[in-house]
């Protein structure tokens, strides 16, 4: 018996993980994870080590791609990745095991028999994890935010139309309505009357009625949609003379001006330079105007730089060969932008920012830009998308402009499901938000509207 609810718990976990690794396929599993967890409550009491067991094997599941990532970066110290990696498994493996722990002790102490309050217990149990996964799990690690790629609702993005409610009841909501879905198949199976069946058919309308509505398609691309291209693919932050980079973008975006003449703005990725000077080479930067392309184009692109002696991660703004401004990143990734406060010494800076420089977080204001009468974006870079719960601008009706720098993940087979999350978080945030967003990473560039619906950009 022992080894069938090990396995049951065990079982929970894979389930909890396949959706998000193998999104394409396997995202309607989201929906079964809780059913084996929930099922072993009336007949198992669920303890600290069973938590802990179901949050390790969880999360080493959930974040084997970044525990891959950060072993990589360490390079010739990858020994030290690994533990960063384990330890970050173990930490996070603590929270489910209180809360199963929590769980099991109210049980205990109020001597609850009815397998429907203790349903319900372990339900707020699921629903407390996923908040506190989704917005404070981090903490420890020097800011108060989460990790947002491990919530549910996530791979339901795959097909979008199951996210209609999401504007209208909220994420919280949604994420009661989405645990009544298991709950209910639970109280079916324990039982198997017509109550029950009831219940489970109360819990599978909203997304019924979802799919009922069915899949909308993507309204017809907008005017200023059709001005829009990208240059996902270059290599520029790999070569260091700045007139040589600046040759070759500029060679690229002939090319895309000749094939698009309609093209007035062309977006690069984060990161796309690792030239840091650009506003002290005005007259390099001349060979981007129209005289040398032909046309006058507006260019944004990712970029460091350096400004009162900080260090930023930016978003350029060039037009017509002269930059019309900079947009510094306020938020830094871990380890790829930051150290933790209490691990920020010579030994990770040597191994982690051996060849780079730890990023300053800009305060100012997220401000729009008027590219033209009929162009304007509000700009996010890469994680400041990810990891804002609401948007942090008050442009509501103005679209996002997101350059992401995927390299990391696109490079690996085991980290590869990583960028496919990321559009998937992305597509999320557009149908919550009810924003479009024009999405250009090294892998993709898509224009993403408010139903979350995807095209690509250069087609």
């Amino acid at each position: 018996m022992k080894k069938l609810y090990w396995m049951s718990l065990i079982a929970s976990a894979v389930l909890y993980a396949i959706p998000f690794l193998l999104s394409e396929y396997f995202w309607w599993l989201i929906f079964v994870f809780p059913i084996p967890l929930l099922y072993l409550i009336r007949t198992t009491d669920l303890s600290f080590i069973h938590g802990y067991v179901w949050g390790c094997v969880t999360f080493t599941l959930h974040l084997s791609g970044g525990i891959y990532v950060i072993v990589c970066m360490a390079h010739e110290a990858w020994l030290i990745g690994v533990v960063i990696g384990v330890a970050m498994v173990l930490y996070q493996a603590l929270c489910p095991a209180f809360l199963f722990w929590c769980s099991a002790q109210t049980v205990h102490l109020f001597s609850i028999s009815s397998l429907i309050m203790r349903l319900l217990i372990w339900t707020i149990t699921l629903w407390v994890f996923i908040v506190w996964t989704d917005w404070y799990s981090m903490w420890i690690f020097g800011a108060q935010e989460g990790y947002p790629l491990m919530h549910p609702l996530i791979p339901l993005a795959q097909q979008p139309f199951l996210l209609c409610c999401l504007p209208y009841v909220g994420k919280q909501i949604l994420t009661g309505l989405f645990l009544l879905v298991p709950v209910s198949c639970i109280v079916l199976l324990w039982y198997r009357n017509y109550k029950a069946l009831l219940l489970w058919c109360s819990a599978i309308a909203p997304w019924f009625l979802c799919v009922w509505v069915g899949e909308v398609e993507m309204c017809h691309r907008d005017d200023w949609q059709s001005k829009i291209k990208s240059l996902p693919y270059m290599t520029c932050s790999t070569v260091e003379n700045p007139v040589v980079v600046i040759k070759i973008v500029g060679n690229q975006l002939k090319k895309i001006i000749t094939q698009y003449p309609q093209t007035e703005v062309i977006i690069m990725p984060e990161s796309a330079f690792n030239v840091t000077d650009f506003a002290e080479l005005p007259e390099l930067i001349q060979l981007w105007n129209s005289d040398c392309l032909g046309k006058s184009i507006h260019l944004i692109f990712g970029a460091s730089r350096w400004h009162n002696e900080r260090y930023y991660n930016s978003l350029h703004w060039v037009y017509d060969g002269v930059l019309q401004g900079c947009c510094d990143k306020k938020h830094a990734m871990l380890i790829s932008e930051r150290l933790f406060w209490w691990g920020d010494g010579d030994l990770l800076r040597r191994i982690y920012f051996n060849r780079s420089l730890p990023i300053a977080l800009s305060s100012h204001e997220r401000v729009k830009l008027s590219l033209s009468e009929n162009v304007e974006f509000v700009p996010y870079i890469c994680s400041e998308l990810f990891f804002n719960e609401l948007p942090d601008d008050t442009c509501t009706n103005t679209p996002i402009v997101v350059i992401v720098n995927d390299t990391l993940f696109v490079s690996s087979f085991f980290a590869a499901y990583i960028q496919k999350l990321l559009i998937l978080l992305t597509r999320f945030k557009a149908v919550a938000w009810q924003r479009e967003i024009v999405y250009v990473s090294y892998a993709q560039s898509l224009f993403i509207d408010k139903q979350g619906k995807i095209k690509e950009i250069n087609c």
